[in-house]
């Protein structure tokens, strides 16, 4: 008889210990076929996978069944944002441009707290500049500082060098 024929026998042997402890059960069965045909740890494994999955089902042996979730449509969601454009708060330094004032380096923020403390501290950094803090996005760089309708300027910083 060979190993993979005495692993069966095993399996069928000791199947009542598997519904009490799956582990113990596997461990019993791959001891005894090791010590009985003198295979590796790894060819032991091997024939009790083998014996396992010619056998029936027991509960308790194996990993439990997980079950497919159907296929997500194709269909794409369109972008959201989290907060709208008007809740949101910007800080926008002002530079000179040839016929009016623009906008340089802009930073948007969620929370009206966070802009602040930013806006004080680029004012701390940056002296020499202009900037502003307003609700809402603002307009991007290089474009001219005009603000679009329910945006609002919340406070200004003027700097010695820009007059505005």
């Amino acid at each position: 008889m060979n190993a993979k024929e005495r692993a069966v026998e095993l399996f069928n042997q000791h199947i009542a210990l598997a519904a009490s402890d799956g582990r113990l059960f596997r461990k019993t069965v791959m001891d005894q076929l090791k010590t009985e045909t003198g295979c590796s740890q790894a060819a032991s494994a091997t024939h009790y996978n083998n014996a396992k999955k010619g056998a029936t089902p027991v509960a308790g042996l194996g990993r439990e069944v997980v079950v497919k979730t159907p296929r997500k449509s194709d269909k794409v969601k369109p972008f959201e944002p989290e907060v709208p454009d008007n809740e949101c708060y910007t800080v926008v330094e002002l530079v000179k441009g040839e016929n009016n004032i623009q906008v340089g380096r802009t930073q948007s923020f969620i929370m009206q707290g966070d802009a602040s403390e930013k806006f004080d501290s680029k004012v701390d950094t940056w002296p020499n500049c202009t900037w502003v803090l307003i609700k809402g996005l603002g307009p991007l760089h290089g474009e001219s500082f005009k603000l679009s309708s329910g945006e609002l300027e919340i406070k200004r910083y003027h700097s010695a060098e820009l007059s505005l």
